[in-house]
């Protein structure tokens, strides 16, 4: 079929709209708690590496792969001792091992995935800590240790039977300080652990994020850990608008995340791209309908 040559520049025009790196990625699905479409996990059975393509036997490391136009940044920390072992920078083994977060975003959204040891339903009673919060810290070129922005996790404790912190939640996203967060309690490092909701209010809300709490199935051996190791599954996504300039302002973003204990704390490092280009193509089909229609006044004038 032949198109004629208005018809092929209106094509080219219309590939070339608003195309970029993040407009044409693929999309993450954080409601069907389980991490294939970040490329995860894919397999029925058996043992799974941390990272596609890696090997079952890596217990740590960070860095960055692609899937479907998506960069993941990533860090896994996995605990394969007992009970009550050394986590860093505290102790409490498996029930307190953070060991995996995964950040991605697109061109309207910033996600998370968190993979831990710790059950979501762990209440602050009796020696035990809960969960803490998602803490943002946005910076460029060297490293100011500030938290910017604090991503709520579900914290329902308010009955005496042990409530349910699994399903999809509507969580609160804040702008913070420092100030704003509870700290590490026994260890002496100063690391966040959640957001202290008596110092905040509601000017310091900015959003809200969706997030999805999922225990992976029992069946999934994740990294060199003992066979049947429970692991539950935090994703979060969120409007990168909420963030206001940051990330156009930024070169860095780290997110770190721990529970009130900080026995075991998981940081992630990501680069920000500080020019999102788009493809030369797109630019292309941006210009074939100028030079054509200035070649067309110079034939009819």
């Amino acid at each position: 079929m032949k198109l004629n040559r208005n018809k092929a520049l209106l094509m080219a025009y219309a590939l070339g709209l608003g195309l970029s790196a993040e407009s044409m990625a693929g999309d993450i699905n954080i409601t069907d708690g389980n991490l294939q479409d970040w490329g995860l996990f894919t397999n029925s059975s058996g043992r799974q590496p941390w990272t596609p393509g890696g090997n079952s036997n890596d217990k740590n490391g960070t860095g960055q792969y692609s899937h479907q136009g998506l960069t993941i940044y990533y860090t896994f920390e996995d605990y394969t001792g007992g009970n009550g072992g050394f986590v860093d920078p505290g102790y409490g083994g498996q029930a307190y091992d953070a060991e995996a977060i995964y950040v991605t975003w697109d061109a309207d959204n910033l996600y998370i995935a968190l993979v831990t040891g710790h059950n979501p339903n762990t209440k602050e009673t009796n020696g035990n800590y809960a969960a803490g919060d998602f803490a943002l810290n946005f910076w460029k070129d060297a490293d100011d240790g500030i938290y910017d922005f604090g991503i709520r996790t579900p914290h329902n404790f308010n009955s005496s039977s042990n409530p349910a912190n699994i399903g999809q939640f509507t969580t609160d996203v804040y702008k913070t300080t420092n100030d704003d967060w509870l700290k590490d309690p026994f260890w002496g490092t100063g690391v966040v652990t959640s957001l202290d909701t008596q110092k905040l209010t509601s000017q310091d809300k900015v959003g809200s994020a969706t997030m999805r709490v999922t225990k992976l199935p029992g069946s999934l051996d994740i990294g060199p850990g003992p066979a049947g190791h429970s692991h539950w599954l935090y994703e979060v996504s969120v409007d990168k608008s909420i963030f206001g300039d940051a990330f156009k302002n930024n070169t860095d973003l780290d997110i770190s995340w721990t529970m009130n204990c900080s026995n075991d704390v998981i940081t992630v490092q990501d680069d920000i791209p500080t020019i999102d280009e788009p493809p030369a193509w797109a630019l292309l089909g941006l210009t074939l309908p100028a030079v054509y229609w200035r070649r067309r006044r110079s034939a009819t004038c």
